[in-house]
């Protein structure tokens, strides 16, 4: 079994299977938005949770989110619906991969 301090996230070019969401109606894109920021959250809190626990060998980025769109940011940004970093600015769909 692979440690997870060993484990790597997806580093290729974005994934072509999730739904473009340029061709999405605006109704569905901020539904789109606002789940992927429920994944988000419940990230931080599972890295959070590993921290306090003072489990070893867990990464910060562990749980990251990485853009598919840029490819870039490791991290999703913020709490709106567009990543804060100043290199990304992508929405928040395009990191709950």
């Amino acid at each position: 079994m692979t440690k997870p301090s060993e484990q790597q996230a997806p580093t290729g070019p974005a994934d072509s299977t999730y739904p473009d969401p340029e061709n999405l109606t605006g109704e569905q894109s901020e539904i789109l938005d606002k789940a992927a920021l429920v994944v988000i959250r419940a990230r931080r809190e599972a890295a959070d949770m590993v921290r306090r626990a003072g489990l070893e060998g867990f990464d910060d980025d562990f749980f990251g989110s990485r853009c598919r769109k840029c490819n870039t940011c490791k991290e999703f940004w913020g709490e709106g619906d567009v990543c804060e970093r100043n290199s990304c600015r992508h929405n928040a769909s395009q990191h709950a991969t």
